[in-house]
């Protein structure tokens, strides 16, 4: 087996660990999509239910309705902040994922260079190979005549 084909095997499983890891990276970006997705709907829905419960607390809101909106406010205040700390570990995520792929990738473009010098070499060493073999026919040739 020539080199570039046992070179060739290598850069195929590095060209798979390249593809998994371009997965991953695809994946991770897609949870901070939906992280930050679901981050913009929180607030929007915050912002309406304060809105809701300024409306409602100019028509006279008893102390009850006014302790349960503000306590859905809080509760509203506190999962926001829960979205932000998944959006802080997602986009760590994102970024550890990129490094991977970048490092995985960077192999894979070093196997393909590598693979292609083999064959190179090979396609240089076989056309010298022949090359010799044509040279040498006419004197082979020649000497068999003077036998």
């Amino acid at each position: 087996m020539k080199k570039s084909q046992r070179f060739s095997i290598l850069a195929d499983l590095a060209k798979s660990k390249e593809q998994a890891a371009a997965i991953a990276l695809g994946t991770s970006n897609r949870i901070y999509s939906e992280n930050i997705e679901k981050l913009k709907a929180l607030k929007t829905y915050r912002e309406e239910y304060l809105k809701r419960f300024a409306e409602n607390g100019q028509q006279g809101m008893g102390v009850v309705a006014m302790q349960t909106y503000k306590g859905f406010i809080n509760d509203l205040d506190q999962a926001i902040l829960d979205q932000q700390v998944k959006i802080a570990e997602a986009e760590q995520q994102c970024r550890a994922s990129k490094k991977i792929w970048e490092q995985v990738h960077t192999k894979t473009r070093i196997m393909d260079t590598t693979v292609s010098r083999f064959e190179q070499q090979e396609h240089y060493h076989e056309e010298r190979r022949e090359q010799k073999e044509m040279d040498d026919r006419p004197y082979s040739h020649k000497i068999d005549i003077d036998h």
